[in-house]
């Protein structure tokens, strides 16, 4: 892809290009049935990104769905989506981002390659917003050290390859919601972060729950197993961070 060698990437149609064993692949966006968008030249002064190519949905992820769309897996994302869901995708979506399988909430799914980057990379976290509910009720200086860093070991991906990360968190906003209930607004985004601050400080996590990623939050309609496809507002969003988004 775009003369890296890459394996399963998401790629942008009728922007990457795509070689097999050192050939251009050409046509392989009509094979798939999308269509190039025609862009007026109003749109090209706005900077418009977010096409009718792309598929943008958000979708409330129940507790026990495994956020891989690797469906050989059970309890997978793609087959929740589609199976129980009744989401029928035109092109396969990606997840943003993750949800560990014992927790519940918001996640986004997009056919659109560019987003995973654009609202992940390091320098354009998006703040998410999580309830949290433990075993017991949460004191006065574990709530202080939740807010000013925990040091805790997670595992992250270097050079393609995953390695012990021990650090301590970034400072966060934590609201006490109840004796053992708080929401959580976290930028940076370690493997099981949460779960971990809360081990580390003698907690177990009951209960967690995300309700907001950067401006996209779920509906007071939606339950376990909806989804929907974003509306303008949201879209704006999104494309703003496209546009926000450096070029690599």
């Amino acid at each position: 892809v775009n003369g890296i060698v890459s394996f399963g990437d998401m790629v942008v149609p009728y922007q990457d290009k795509i070689t097999l064993d050192g050939k251009l692949v050409q046509g392989w966006e009509k094979m798939n049935g999308l269509i190039q968008p025609q862009v007026t030249s109003s749109e090209k002064t706005k900077g418009s990104t977010v096409t009718p190519n792309f598929e943008y949905v958000k979708y409330y992820k129940p507790r026990g769905v495994i956020c891989t769309t690797d469906q050989r897996i059970k309890g997978n994302i793609v087959d929740a989506l589609t199976k129980h869901s009744g989401y029928r995708p035109k092109h396969r979506v990606y997840p943003v981002g993750r949800l560990d399988k014992d927790s519940s909430g918001l996640i986004l799914l997009t056919s659109d390659g560019r987003l995973p980057n654009a609202s992940l990379r390091r320098e354009q976290k998006q703040p998410k917003v999580y309830r949290v509910r433990v075993d017991r009720p949460i004191g006065d200086d574990d709530l202080k050290s939740l807010r000013s860093g925990i040091t805790i070991t997670t595992v992250a991906q270097r050079d393609g390859k995953s390695k012990p990360l021990t650090a301590p968190t970034k400072p966060c906003i934590v609201t006490l919601l109840s004796p053992r209930d708080v929401e959580i607004v976290l930028e940076e985004g370690r493997n099981r972060q949460i779960r971990k601050m809360m081990a580390a400080l003698g907690y177990e996590v009951l209960l967690l729950h995300r309700v907001r990623f950067g401006n996209i939050s779920l509906d007071r309609d939606m339950c376990d197993g909806d989804w929907k496809v974003l509306n303008m507002e949201e879209l704006q969003w999104i494309t703003s961070i496209l546009e926000e988004s450096p070029e690599d």
